[in-house]
């Protein structure tokens, strides 16, 4: 249980270095509030924030978990933050404060590996890939050039597990929504790999990609309950 509640914390990541940037990569900001839902109730928040354009931005979220069902009792704390630089992630840093527990995730691309430290109390653990070994990471998210209907299998870095995953996406439908006065493509997509398996409604405003929505099942056991994750307010600037 409280594995899948660590977990819940990388789903709002977001960065991609496929969509079209707007204004001609001229420099935007959006900022997204979310609830995370599981157990039928709300047990968490998110704040997000992307900085930049489509192929160089800059990602921070913040999240409060908080859980109280009959005698379970959990909190938990997390922040993250990326870079793209020329639509690839470069550097990316996470920690998580369980009650004292920390983990701390940091990566950096130097050249042609990608390195990970991982510490986890008193373990520490490295890990490097080269950039050939897989196509993209779970920063840069691939739907948004997807088509109605496409099929598309990936090597994927799990950035939260610091491992290369096969991804499978399969693009469902392409709306069109009106987001703070302007109109916005909105594609949802389903997603699967070995850790985790989903449904996420992805917006592409100002050139940044934003999750609106997902839902989906963590891969973590014999207990498995499903989550959602919603938004409940963006800003644009400018």
């Amino acid at each position: 249980m409280k594995h899948l509640l660590s977990t819940l914390l990388v789903i709002c990541a977001l960065g991609c270095n496929s969509a079209s940037a707007a204004g001609n990569g001229e420099k935007h900001a959006v900022a997204v509030s979310y609830v995370i839902r599981s157990l039928g109730t709300d047990m968490g928040t998110v704040s997000a924030k992307t900085v930049g354009t489509a192929s160089d931005n800059d990602f921070r979220a913040d999240v409060t978990v908080s859980v109280r069902v009959l005698f379970f009792r959990f909190s938990l704390t997390s922040s993250e933050t990326a870079s793209i630089r020329g639509g690839k992630l470069v550097s990316y840093h996470k920690t998580i404060d369980s009650k004292g527990h920390c983990r701390e995730i940091t990566g950096e691309r130097k050249g042609d590996v990608f390195t990970f430290v991982i510490r986890d109390g008193e373990k520490v653990k490295q890990r490097a890939f080269p950039v050939t070994d897989y196509v993209i990471t779970n920063m840069e998210y691939p739907e948004v050039t997807l088509v109605p209907g496409e099929i598309r299998k990936m090597r994927v870095v799990d950035l939260e597990n610091a491992e290369i995953v096969d991804r499978e996406y399969r693009q469902l439908a392409e709306e069109q929504t009106e987001i703070n006065g302007r109109v916005s493509p909105v594609m949802t997509t389903d997603f699967t790999d070995k850790n985790s398996t989903g449904r996420r409604w992805t917006s592409v405003i100002s050139g940044l990609p934003i999750v609106m929505r997902q839902e989906g099942k963590e891969k973590t056991g014999l207990f498995n309950p499903s989550y959602s994750v919603r938004q409940t307010r963006i800003v644009v600037d400018p």
